[in-house]
């Protein structure tokens, strides 16, 4: 007989970690418990170590991931136990993780469409491995007493459930039913008129019917329409005040998917997976919901992840539902029931009465070269852990165009939920919420605090306000270099890809297009895409024509005059002979001056829509052709590019922008590899938002590999800006 002391760490609480244990070993003698670090487990028995191991690696909720599991056995004579059983968590327990909010399990939701079931049609149906969490959970540890459920007290069959370790619904905090958990109520015009099964079928009707409503989901609002129905998407555009950018669907069920979108295993895997992400698929018919895509090659797609959406598509019948944020363009989410209702130009909304204290838009996923490359970080990843442990206790604000804040609790670091531009004062509020609320959930009182060396950052600027004196700042495209090399543990000798659109340089310039080496404790700018103009502040972004004219000026003099954009655009002759001292060596102003010049679009009405309008014109050419380019010193230069696209003529859109993206992905290849060569160093680091663009990520990271590099990215954290909170950590660790 031997005794075992089993400590296992990850995220193994809230997710039906204890009763797994207790089902696994009810037979044998001992006992588990939530700790501070994980679950711990005291077990009698005659298993050996292998076994022990094997069962509960084999049996763990689907949710839980195990990043660390330890089995100490010592002999013993007789049993100090007659039963095996589950232990309070001990009272000290302040610092556990929550695990995000999980889509509905497919247990609960078979139940919800069984006419036997007693929760049968009930929109809140939940259990251990499924249902909101970090949405509604005011502290820790994850209790009933710290949800907004606290409002509803459980009915005597909910209570047996909830006790019973043997039940699939032991330990749910938000467990309920129809007699003791929250409602739904139709509003119309801001009055309510319809509850519960009633009100999700007569707002099922509207939405078949081509009616546009919002409804509250898990973390906030959704404004949905019906996707084949043109009229309803028009209207949803002119709510959202935008033009061009593709919108979300959510499909029925898998087989709708599949029947109308090219769908790999891994795409597959996301898709189905609790996270419940929108995943870019491409559709099997290039026409199928053009309305919806605005252009892209891709479709949006997510699966039901609430209960509520569930019955929304029983009512309707559907096939796929327009699902996007309930807000104008780039405000943010609305997740206040007052807020929703007073909505301008929907009068039908469908509410409930469970408060949510944090909104959570939709994560956003794609898969590239058969790894998941993460583009919006929220509902599903956040709370996002990472074991890492650290020397302090650093809070890290992140960067302004996608945020995402991080703690690092010294054993651990989390990685907060996405929020929108700070230039947007809603958004900028919401940030500051978002780094109150955390500090305050985790109990958390940062020994350091790290910010971008932008000093036009907002997040910059509520640093230098709340944290002056125990602020560090970093380098922008450093951290992007350290959040790879933070997410794969890479502390060896390393090459750093950092392609983006903006960050502040050392050199007081707008750098985008950079090459680094990592040696030691030092990071070191040694290359980059040749330096051009920046001039016109932000204008220069959001009109990419400007800096197209003011480059051609640059390279060509007075001849790029003849250029059509002078035509199109006569008062750019005297404004590009305003000297502009700011330079930029941006990859991601190159793609936006590219599509300009090639009248793909010269006006952007979101963030990056000429760069990414670029890409999809190159998706419909297959040439192998490339542009001229040059490299002296691991600089890029790509005025030979330029001035080759500006001398086209009679111009095929759809052939240049993929002859230039050749070229760009062609001079990126092979500056690496110089680099590499000399350097000697066969480990290379992509990241940066530039690398969202299918076409760059795919061939470079395919390229490189073919060359025997080994190439790293960020997969489960996002590679544009949403992963700096990261890379800030691993610097200030670096740096000490």
């Amino acid at each position: 007989m031997k005794a075992y002391i089993i400590e296992i760490k990850g995220i193994v609480q809230s997710v039906g970690f204890r009763p797994t244990i207790f089902r696994l070993f009810e037979t044998e003698t001992g006992w588990v418990k939530n700790t501070q670090q994980g679950v711990k487990i005291y077990l009698e028995t005659n298993l050996n170590k292998e076994e022990i191991e094997k069962l509960i690696l084999n049996n763990k909720p689907p949710n839980a991931q195990i990043e660390y599991l330890s089995i100490k056995n010592f002999p013993i004579k007789r049993r100090a136990f007659t039963h095996f059983f589950i232990k309070p968590t001990e009272s000290s327990v302040g610092d556990v993780s929550i695990p995000p909010d999980l889509g509905v399990c497919d247990e609960c939701a078979i139940e919800l469409l069984n006419p036997s079931n007693r929760r049968y049609m009930y929109p809140f149906i939940n259990c251990t491995n499924c249902g909101p969490r970090y949405s509604i959970v005011s502290g820790s540890p994850y209790d009933r007493d710290k949800t907004t459920m606290k409002h509803f007290p459980m009915c005597d069959q909910c209570r047996a459930e909830f006790k019973d370790p043997k039940s699939r619904r032991f330990h749910a905090q938000p467990i309920c039913c129809h007699s003791c958990g929250p409602d739904y109520f139709l509003v119309v015009n801001r009055k309510p008129l319809y509850k519960n099964r009633e009100a999700i079928r007569v707002l099922s009707e509207y939405l078949k019917n081509g009616g546009v409503a919002l409804v509250k989901g898990i973390g906030g609002y959704h404004l949905v329409c019906n996707a084949k129905n043109e009229e309803a998407v028009e209207k949803v555009l002119k709510l959202k005040s935008r033009t061009n950018k593709p919108f979300a669907v959510i499909a029925k069920d898998l087989g709708t998917v599949k029947k109308h979108c090219y769908l790999n295993e891994k795409e597959n895997k996301l898709l189905t997976s609790q996270i419940r992400p929108i995943v870019f698929l491409k559709p099997k018919n290039s026409e199928f919901l053009k309305n919806v895509r605005m252009g892209s090659p891709y479709l949006g797609v997510m699966l039901p992840y609430a209960p509520l959406q569930l019955l929304i598509f029983h009512f309707s019948n559907l096939e796929f539902i327009v699902a996007t944020s309930a807000n104008e363009t780039e405000k943010p989410l609305i997740y206040r029931d007052q807020d929703a209702i007073q909505f301008q130009g929907v009068w039908k909304v469908l509410t409930n009465n469970r408060k949510i204290l944090r909104p959570l838009e939709d994560s956003i996923v794609q898969v590239v070269n058969n790894k998941q490359l993460t583009i919006r970080y929220a509902r599903g990843f956040a709370p996002g852990m990472f074991l890492k442990k650290t020397q302090k206790r650093v809070l890290s604000l992140g960067a302004d165009m996608k945020n995402n804040v991080a703690i690092a609790l010294k054993n651990r670091v989390v990685l907060s939920q996405f929020t929108g531009d700070l230039s947007e004062f809603e958004n900028l509020k919401r940030f500051e919420e978002k780094v109150e609320d955390t500090l305050r959930f985790f109990n958390f009182e940062p020994e350091l605090v790290v910010c971008d060396k932008h000093s036009e950052y907002f997040s910059t600027e509520f640093g230098e306000k709340q944290f002056g004196d125990i602020l560090k700042k970093v380098q922008h495209h450093k951290a992007h270099f350290g959040s790879v090399l933070f997410e794969n543990n890479i502390d060896g000798k390393a090459i750093g890809v950092i392609l983006d659109g903006t960050g502040y340089g050392d050199d007081s310039n707008i750098w985008g297009g950079e090459f680094f080496l990592k040696i030691g404790k030092t990071i070191e700018r040694i290359g980059h895409i040749e330096y051009l103009p920046f001039g016109f502040g932000d204008l220069g972004v959001k009109e990419p024509y400007r800096l197209a004219c003011l480059w051609l000026y640059e390279i060509m003099g007075e001849i790029a005059f003849n250029h059509s954009l002078f035509e199109k655009y006569p008062f750019m002759e005297k404004a590009v002979k305003i000297k502009s001292n700011l330079k930029t060596s941006s990859a991601g102003r190159l793609f936006d001056v590219v599509s300009a010049l090639l009248d793909i679009k010269t006006v952007s009405t979101f963030e990056a829509e000429a760069a990414i309008s670029l890409m999809n014109e190159a998706f419909k050419n297959r040439s192998n052709v490339r542009f001229d380019y040059s490299i002296n010193d691991y600089n890029i230069d790509f005025k030979p590019t330029m001035e080759q696209i500006a001398s086209l003529k009679d111009i095929n859109k759809p052939k240049y922008a993929k002859i230039f993206h050749n070229t760009f992905v062609d001079a990126i290849v092979k500056n690496t590899l110089r680099i590499s060569k000399d350097s000697g160093i066969k480990t290379v680091v992509l990241s940066g938002g530039v690398f969202q663009n299918e076409i760059v990520l795919s061939r470079v990271e395919k390229d490189l590999e073919d060359k025997s590099l080994k190439v790293f990215r960020n997969e489960k954290s996002p590679i544009n800006d949403g992963g700096i909170a990261l890379g800030q950590i691993y610097l200030a660790e670096m740096e000490g």
